[in-house]
């Protein structure tokens, strides 16, 4: 079922907005390009809300100590201990295939932004 959350210009360019839809706790961002998306606003790995960490470009490594800047990667950093997120798919950068947060699909129609829940 579609939510309505918010209207597309009350969002900014990178800004999160924290929503609970049917007790589901919910970050709405929207990445510099201006897509919108929707993840569970609760870091898997010790519960604090992503949406009070820090929305930025994604930085990845196979190594412990290398870093590969990933200029075109949003990712959403959890405000405890920085584990990153793909604001796209959900996935951590440290682990994809393992660690993520649930995903919302998100459609805009008529400058309004919905959550499919």
């Amino acid at each position: 079922m579609k939510h309505l959350v918010c209207h597309y210009d009350d969002l900014l360019l990178t800004q999160k907005k924290s929503v609970s839809i049917d007790r589901k706790p919910i970050v709405v961002v929207r990445s510099e390009s201006g897509d919108v998306y929707a993840l569970r606003d609760v870091c898997p790995h010790k519960g604090p809300c992503l949406s009070e960490g820090m929305l930025d470009k994604g930085c990845a490594g196979k190594e412990v100590g290398e870093y590969i800047f990933e200029p075109d990667k949003d990712v959403l950093r959890c405000p405890w201990h920085s584990w990153e997120f793909d604001i796209k798919t959900g996935c951590s950068l440290f682990d994809p295939d393992k660690v993520r947060v649930k995903t919302y699909e998100v459609t805009v129609e008529d400058n309004k932004v919905y959550v499919e829940v």
